[in-house]
């Protein structure tokens, strides 16, 4: 391998602002002198470069990460089938984690292999791939967010991972999967400089005679200095950071107890409930309680068999509790919120050290959440969102096109979201509830034909048991329409979109409307004769739908909204 081909081997070139062929590489546009510019030189040249021999790492990791969410789904079953737990050493478990080791590094080897990139004419191009090859051509001034990773690995040897994504993405568009990190930051600044200037509208290089002699014609003058100050001017302002917020380990570990991951880390564990409640056993019988004994037969009454129960479950439900708080530290120690010019930039991690930017412009909604437990401790977790992604909450929290700013007191959700959309009060607002046609259609359209079904089944069979749970499961699923219908709102300023939702815990969202993409507008024949009507939200963040409101309000709702849409010249890409 030679040298030119390892970017490992490479020594980065720093451009001095009185070496004018040298700076031509760097930055390709007009400068002055004392502006600050990123120093250090990103342009590779056209010969494609080779990953540090650390990225084998990364590829292995993450092969072997995508296997295991395939295997996820089947190791329970092979627990039971072939109760794997009670053989871990047995050679048929060695072997198949043996192959599955082999595998995944030997497919970390070759995605190394596979991959080359190279930053040349300011643009980013990568080749990578090994059934399916892939080439992704980026101009750095179409990317809309640098995300700088410092995997633990990476650390003490100065990596970093950059990942780019461009407007209109709800994914990640590219990876630069091991570079020194100067080299990443370095590569950030381009693009943001390099941003700045296409954003003031400078689209034309200028010649690389006028650069160095500094003279520009007459008629170009005045304008071009303009537009070469405005993106001076915004790169100038994004090199200071503004700290906005930042989450204490005290405010980390109660985002662990109160999301919802603890709920989904119990439904996740359900298969190995009876491996979980042998150890409880055996432990019991360690400390001289038999569980066996105690459950039998007329041993013990209900209300003590009930006590005993209700201990395991608190025991199990303190376990995962602590996983979750652990989960949460992994994801968001160290979390800060800066401001940099027209940017927030979130970093956090244990381990994972992550930073992820966002543009002030193209935020299209702000969220914020509050389950049960999180309005009893006055605590709100707050997002920004930019383009869709998964519903996955892994993926959300990783995801460049949301920031979450984890259990954030109620003073400090309206601070920051006034920061974002100014003149933003989420729950100041006279909401326009939905019509209580929604509780009575959903019960008769959805849930009143299966529940006197059940009901009738068990009046003709005499079986008590089933009726009353017919009733009951009726009887909940009305409770929960009426909390629904309850939280469910909507309200405009003539600023911005304000909707309401939940049922136990409550949700706000709030939105400029001239970013909508699409209003839509829809009628059921039975919310027709009730001059009722549903209308629709599409946004690049995901679409929101108010149901059963009042018809002449959808109407004037929607005429207010797309007549912003058509009279705002604003970008927000």
């Amino acid at each position: 391998m030679t040298a030119p081909e390892s970017f490992s081997n490479q020594t980065p070139d720093v451009a001095r602002a009185g070496d004018c062929e040298d700076n031509l590489d760097v930055l390709p546009h007009t400068q002055e002198a004392g502006a600050a510019e990123p120093q250090l030189k990103v342009e590779t040249g056209g010969e494609w470069q080779r990953l540090s021999i650390i990225s084998i790492l990364y590829f292995t990791i993450r092969n072997f990460s995508a296997s295991a969410q395939v295997l996820i789904y089947t190791i329970p079953a092979l627990a039971i089938s072939f109760n794997i737990w009670d053989n871990l050493l047995s050679p048929e478990v060695l072997i198949g984690a043996g192959i599955l080791f082999l595998s995944t590094s030997s497919s970390g080897l070759i995605s190394f292999l596979m991959y080359k990139f190279r930053v040349h004419n300011q643009h980013v191009e990568i080749h990578h791939g090994v059934f399916q090859r892939r080439y992704t051509n980026l101009p750095l001034w179409r990317i809309q967010n640098v995300k700088i990773e410092r995997p633990f690995y990476y650390r003490p040897f100065g990596y970093a991972l950059v990942v780019l994504d461009t407007a209109g993405s709800g994914k990640e568009e590219a990876k630069i999967v091991a570079v020194p990190e100067v080299y990443a930051e370095a590569l950030k600044k381009q693009v943001l400089y390099e941003k700045a200037h296409h954003d003031v509208g400078d689209k034309d290089e200028l010649s690389s005679e006028d650069l160095c002699d500094g003279e520009l014609a007459d008629g170009q003058s005045s304008s071009s200095r303009t537009q070469s100050s405005g993106a001076r001017a915004q790169y100038n302002s994004s090199t200071s950071e503004e700290v906005l917020n930042r989450r204490s380990v005290k405010d980390i570990i109660i985002h662990g107890i109160t999301n919802n991951r603890v709920w989904i880390i119990l439904g996740a564990a359900a298969p190995f409930y009876d491996d979980v409640f042998g150890v409880v056993s055996e432990w019991l019988a360690d400390k001289g309680l038999q569980l066996n004994q105690l459950v039998g037969e007329q041993t013990v009454a209900w209300w003590q068999f009930g006590l005993y129960a209700f201990v395991i479950l608190m025991m199990l439900m303190a376990l995962v509790a602590l996983l979750s708080v652990g989960g949460a530290l992994f994801t968001f120690y160290g979390y800060t919120l800066s401001r940099t010019g027209d940017r927030y930039i979130r970093r956090s991690g244990l381990l994972n050290k992550l930073e992820v930017s966002m543009r002030a412009s193209r935020i299209q909604m702000i969220t914020a959440k509050q389950d049960w437990l999180d309005k009893i401790l006055k605590r709100v977790n707050l997002y920004f969102e930019q383009n869709s992604t998964a519903g996955q909450q892994m993926q959300e929290l990783m995801s460049p096109n949301k920031l979450i700013v984890p259990s954030v007191t109620e003073n400090e959700a309206f601070n920051l979201s006034q920061e974002v959309m100014p003149g933003c009060d989420l729950r100041g607002q006279p909401y326009q509830v939905i019509s209580k046609r929604f509780i009575s259609f959903w019960l008769l359209a959805a849930w009143a034909v299966p529940s006197a079904i059940f009901f009738t089944v068990g009046a003709v069979t005499s079986h008590v048991d089933i009726m009353l749970g017919a009733l009951a499961v009726f009887l909940a699923l009305a409770m929960l329409l009426t909390l629904r219908w309850w939280r469910w709102g909507i309200a405009y300023d003539n600023k911005y979109v304000y909707i309401r939702r939940g049922r136990i815990g409550v949700d706000y969202q709030c939105f400029e409307p001239y970013k909508v993409q699409q209003v839509i507008i829809k009628q059921s024949v039975f919310m027709k004769r009730n001059k009722l009507a549903t209308i629709k939200f599409v946004l690049a963040s995901g679409a929101v739908t108010v149901p059963f409101l009042p018809e002449e309000y959808v109407e004037k709702l929607a005429d207010s909204v797309l007549f912003e849409v058509e009279s705002t010249r604003r970008s927000w890409m």
